[in-house]
């Protein structure tokens, strides 16, 4: 049954951070009694959830689109961060999640909405297994009995950087929508929870703004590859 939810989940995965992002703004009884103590926690933990990813991309990425937003590989990619956890992607999306959730200071995001998410990805991880074990077999079952699925084994951190060289051209991409995404959505919370002013978001935004089309125009040129 989890493993059928899972299938149907990744189809959709694309979507989550639309209903992420509308949930937010939800009205909702605060985490904190503090806005400050929200906005640097909730910060941290983005910060983590990004550079999590960023060194996903950097050291070695697959893609887990499938064929036909179906769940699909060609190899089992073991190396890299993947020494770390077996799902460092989905780690450093339930982070951003996680981190958002506080940092909107949203009792109601942090207690249902994250919850929902880790079943989520709970589920996707399931069905990816189930895909991986029939695919590749021992080979797999071995890489599960030495890794774990989303806590990271910190002390393996060395090797996953070992004999590397991090890719910061290809982080920014394949990351810059999503960059622009978060720290976007960043800005629309500090604005509706009238912690900065209308003027200080257009600014902001024009930044990022600037930033995103830049990394797109440094693509179309081959400049990042």
């Amino acid at each position: 049954m989890l493993v059928k939810l899972g299938n149907l989940f990744f189809h959709y995965r694309n979507y989550f951070f639309a209903v992420m992002y509308a949930a937010l703004f939800i009205p909702s009884p605060d985490v904190f009694s503090s806005m400050s103590l929200a906005y640097i926690l909730g910060a941290i933990i983005i910060a983590c959830g990004m550079l999590t990813r960023s060194i996903t991309i950097g050291l070695v990425y697959i893609i887990r689109g499938g064929v036909n937003r179906q769940i699909h590989a060609e190899t089992l990619v073991t190396e890299g961060i993947y020494k770390v956890c077996r799902n460092p992607m989905y780690l450093g999306n339930l982070l951003l999640l996680l981190g958002f959730g506080l940092f909107a200071n949203s009792l109601i995001f942090t207690a249902i909405f994250f919850p929902a998410f880790v079943f989520i990805y709970i589920a996707i991880i399931k069905a990816e297994e189930a895909f991986l074990s029939n695919k590749f077999g021992s080979q797999f079952t071995d890489y599960i009995k030495q890794t774990n699925a989303l806590f990271p084994r910190l002390n393996r951190l060395k090797d996953a950087f070992a004999g590397r060289r991090f890719d910061f051209k290809k982080v920014i991409s394949k990351e810059h929508n999503s960059l622009f995404i978060y720290f976007e959505g960043i800005l629309l919370l500090l604005l509706y929870n009238g912690s900065i002013a209308l003027k200080d978001f257009l600014i902001g935004t024009a930044v990022f703004a600037a930033l995103y089309v830049t990394a797109k125009v440094l693509k179309r040129k081959k400049m990042l590859e």
